[in-house]
Formats: C-alpha cells, sequence, structure tokens
C-alpha cells in the first residue's frame, strides 16, 4: 500500500495509521467524497502490454475510504472495508468478473461501475471488516464456474468463495464467516454466515483473520479477560445452534517450553500431511514475540497436546517480532521483526545456520526497510514463484520512507542466508543476492504499467496487504489523486525480472 497537498496529506494520514492497533487496523478517516473530474482519455485495450493497475473505488451508495486487507489463494476474490458515514462496511470483489470486457470492449472497471459488494451486516449501523476469503472451488476442491455473476443486475453468487472477518452487534464482536451475501436479508438466514462470539471479558475484539482455501478451517483472535488469544476452528466441529466451536490455542515452545502470555492468529496454511499451519505473535513478559504452530491433532483434549509450536527467533538487536502471512504450504513465514535501527521486514524458513554452534529449527533473514535511517517496515504477504530467475519467493508490505509514514512494497528473493547471486537490477546495478526490494509504485512507474493503465502520478501506494498463491495479484490501499483513501489491485505482475522502460 501506498502512504501518506504534501504536509496536509501526510499528517492525515499519520493520524489514520495511529489509529490502528497491532491487532489490526478496523477504522478509516473520512475521504474526499467529491466525485473525481471524468477523465478525457479513452482507457486503453485491453490486453495491454505488461501487467495492470486498477482502482477499486468505493461501494454503491454514500461510501468513502475503502481499503482492500486480502485476496484469495485462487487470485479471484478481494475482501477489505468501506467507510459508510462514521462506520466501516464488509466487501467483496470477484475479481475476474470485474476485469472482463463488456461489449464495448471495456473492464467494468474503466466504465466506473462499483464493483465492490456489500457483505451485508446482522444489525444496521454497526461496523463489520474482511480480511481474507478461501477460494472460488467446491466441496471437491475444484474450481466454479461463476461466469452467471453479475453485480450491476444483482445476480449474486460468492461460487464457494468464503470471506472471514469480523462485525460488532452493540458492545459485542464476533468474528464472522460469510458463506453466502447477508444484505437485505428480511429476517437474516443464519445459514448463511457463522458468527463466532467474543470469548468474553476485556475489550470485545473477536475477528476471524485468515481461512483455508476450502473455508473449513479458521484462525483469529478474541480477547480473554487475561488479553487477546489466537483460536482454531473447524467449521464441522459446532455447538448445538451449529456455531463453530473455536479453540483458544496456547502457544508453548517445543524446545525451551516458553507459552506466550497472550496470542494473535493471523495467517493459515495446510503442509504436506494436511496439518493446519498457523503463524502470528504474542506476548512474552518483556515483548511480542513471532510464532508458528501445527495442528497435528485437532481432536486432541485440550488442543495444547495436539500442538507443535516455535517461538520464533529476533533479529540481532532487536526486542520484538511479529508473524502476518504463510506460505499455502506452511513452510516460509513473513512479518516483521525490531532492529537497532527500527521495525524491518523479513522471513522465517527451517533451517541450520551454520555460522553458530546452536541447533536452529527456524532462521530469520531481514528483508529490510524502504527507508536507510530510521525504519519501520512490515511484510504482510507472501507466496511462491518456482522457477523465477528473481526468486522463489515474492513478498509484499509496507514500509516507511523518505517521503511518506508508509509505501507498498514488493521484495523477491530466495529463503537463503549465505549469498545466491550476483543479480543484475533493472537499473544495471548488482546484487549478491538474487532478488529485488523496490516500492511498489516505482516499478508501476519504472516499467511503464502505471502510465498503461492511467494510474497517473498522484497515488501514494500506502499499504500492501495481500497476494495471491502464484504472486501474480496484489492487493492494498493507498491515497488517490483526489487525496481519498481507496483501494487498489495489481493484476499480472512480472513473474521473473523487472525491465525498467520509463525515466
Amino acid at each position: 500500500m501506498k502512504r501518506k497537498l504534501f504536509i496536509i496529506t501526510i499528517m492525515v494520514c499519520a493520524i489514520f495509521l495511529a489509529a490502528g492497533t497491532v491487532w489490526g487496523i478496523k477504522g478509516g478517516i473520512p475521504a474526499n467524497d467529491k466525485k473525481p473530474p471524468e477523465d478525457p482519455t479513452d482507457p486503453p485495450a485491453t490486453p495491454i502490454d505488461g501487467y495492470y493497475f486498477w482502482k477499486l473505488g468505493h461501494m454503491d451508495g454514500p461510501h468513502t475510504a475503502s481499503k482492500a486487507f486480502g485476496i484469495s489463494r485462487d487470485g479471484k476474490t478481494a475482501v477489505g472495508e468501506n467507510v459508510v458515514v462514521d462506520f466501516t462496511r464488509a466487501w467483496r470483489v470477484d475479481i475476474d468478473w470485474a476485469l472482463s470486457t463488456e461489449e464495448d470492449g471495456i473492464p467494468p472497471l474503466y466504465n466506473e461501475l462499483q464493483v465492490m459488494e456489500d457483505l451485508g451486516v446482522v444489525a444496521p449501523s454497526q461496523p463489520s471488516a474482511a480480511f481474507a476469503s478461501s477460494d472460488m472451488i467446491d466441496a471437491n476442491g475444484e474450481p466454479i464456474d461463476c461466469s452467471h455473476y453479475d453485480k450491476v443486475n444483482l445476480v449474486l453468487d460468492f461460487c464457494g468463495s468464503m470471506p472471514v472477518g469480523t462485525f460488532d452487534i452493540g458492545q459485542v464482536s464476533y468474528g464472522i464467516e460469510w458463506m453466502e451475501p447477508v444484505l437485505d436479508q428480511d429476517p437474516i438466514d443464519i445459514t448463511t454466515y457463522h458468527a463466532i462470539p467474543d470469548f468474553g471479558g476485556g475489550i470485545a475484539d473477536m475477528s476471524i483473520n485468515d481461512v483455508s482455501s476450502d473455508g473449513v478451517f479458521l484462525v483469529g483472535t478474541g480477547n480473554t479477560k487475561t488479553g487477546p488469544k489466537a483460536f482454531f476452528a473447524d467449521t464441522t466441529v459446532v455447538d448445538e445452534e451449529g456455531v463453530p466451536i473455536p479453540v483458544q490455542l496456547t502457544i508453548q515452545d517445543a524446545v525451551t517450553e516458553q507459552t506466550l502470555r497472550s496470542s494473535s492468529a493471523q495467517a493459515l496454511a495446510s503442509n504436506a500431511n494436511d496439518e493446519a499451519v498457523i503463524a502470528g505473535f504474542g506476548s512474552t513478559k518483556t515483548a511480542m514475540r513471532a510464532f508458528v504452530t501445527t495442528v497435528v491433532n485437532p481432536a486432541a483434549d485440550p488442543i495444547t497436546d495436539g500442538l507443535v509450536s516455535s517461538i520464533l527467533p529476533i533479529l540481532g538487536g532487536g526486542k520484538f517480532a511479529e508473524a502476518y502471512a504463510i506460505t499455502p504450504d506452511g513452510a516460509v513465514i513473513a512479518g516483521r521483526s525490531d532492529s537497532p535501527k527500527g521495525p524491518v521486514a523479513c522471513i522465517w524458513f527451517p533451517g541450520d545456520d551454520p555460522a553458530t554452534s546452536e541447533v536452529e529449527t527456524w532462521l530469520i533473514r531481514e528483508i529490510g526497510a524502504l527507508s536507510k535511517k530510521s525504519k519501520d517496515a512490515a511484510a504482510l504477504g507472501i507466496a511462491y514463484r518456482p522457477g523465477s530467475t528473481a526468486g522463489e519467493l515474492i513478498v509484499v508490505g509496507r514500509s516507511k520512507t523518505i517521503l511518506y509514514p508508509s509505501e507498498a512494497f514488493v521484495w523477491t528473493g530466495n529463503p537463503v542466508l549465505e549469498p545466491d547471486g550476483p543479480y543484475t537490477l533493472p537499473d544495471g546495478t548488482v546484487n549478491d543476492y538474487i532478488g529485488y526490494f523496490y516500492d511498489l509504485e516505482k516499478v508501476l512507474t519504472k516499467t511503464g504499467a502505471g502510465e498503461a493503465s492511467l494510474m497517473g502520478s498522484s497515488w501514494i501506494l500506502y499499504e500492501a496487504t495481500g497476494i495471491s498463491s502464484a504472486g501474480d495479484r496484489i492487493v492494498g490501499w493507498g491515497i488517490n489523486p483526489e487525496g481519498g483513501i481507496e483501494a487498489w489491485l495489481v493484476t499480472n505482475f512480472p513473474y521473473d525480472d523487472l525491465v525498467f522502460t520509463h525515466e
């Protein structure tokens, strides 16, 4: 995503960022609700050479300040939130439908249609937000033909995808999985969603942060009297009212037996044994620590007996670490770690560092930050790109720069500690490591993709929040040329090396 008229825009954006906490940003600042001027330039024909930048607009009605928080693994569903007067509302976008061409040869997005579908809320004027989504697949894991979907004519169908997130009713917060559109149901059909109530105690803040590709497994965070607690839920295991039963996770390192006091499950994957692998973070007596845990036996009672957990290492000189994303196979984790110059984006992967006498199970590698001095960066999405000449991993996130409190970045490389280059960057310089690390706006500008997509030069891409499993679709939010907060999408991101052809 990208961050934050110069001084005013930066101050407003900084206030917005400060409103979010480490447990998740669920608010927004009022955006400029004036209708943007019509663009006198016809949009380019599709497909264009290269790849695309798409602004996702806002939901129908008096809505402003849209943000994309996630994208499904198959890259077909984007989700997020939209400010409606003074509260937020969850949305989803059927990406393939939104990009499909009409009879005039122009995608609906360029026709300025409202492509965001309101997921609906169970109670009027109560906040909601969507953070992730399962894939468009049937019960057998096969892709579903969703060509009949048409938001304009209200032919709505999730086509197997199930967005997850949070919503409030009064003083109670719920984690929610939408299975069908809830909007305008009267009465509400409770079979169209799963709503998991808050554990009780502390601040009401129940949230489902991620979901398996088939929509069966859920992970998230809920508050207890002693603080936030990570949970895992199997939607096939329900109570007498048909509500999935969330199981609180106690994270204890398998080697040191250190136990986290609080915890938040941020990301979910499935390993080669079809076991659920969960990444997140929690607190010790002194600081936040990243963790990974494998649910070896979901039926174990207590479930702690069926968990194998590791508290992940911190960079040298750092005091805390947090994990936010994980590869689909659970093998590589992305997040941030503190360092002597501030928090930096990083990845964790299995292995043993030959430079130390200790036997490690997980290694940490610094990705870095866009600012060279005062650093503040976090990796929020990660995917594999096997065979890519620019590295088999692609990571997206946010980083402080010399201009803005935050800008979206893209990093590519391999899960290695020692140099694996040389690698020639687009500007002709050579790296010891394969891959690159750039702010996304620079990539779009230098490759010409932004110009071809009519992106313009006034966007501040604040934060890249998610990436598809293939690494080709990226979502996030930023400040548009009119000064408002708006969600965006990048498609067909280059698989291999970047080519900078524009000054």
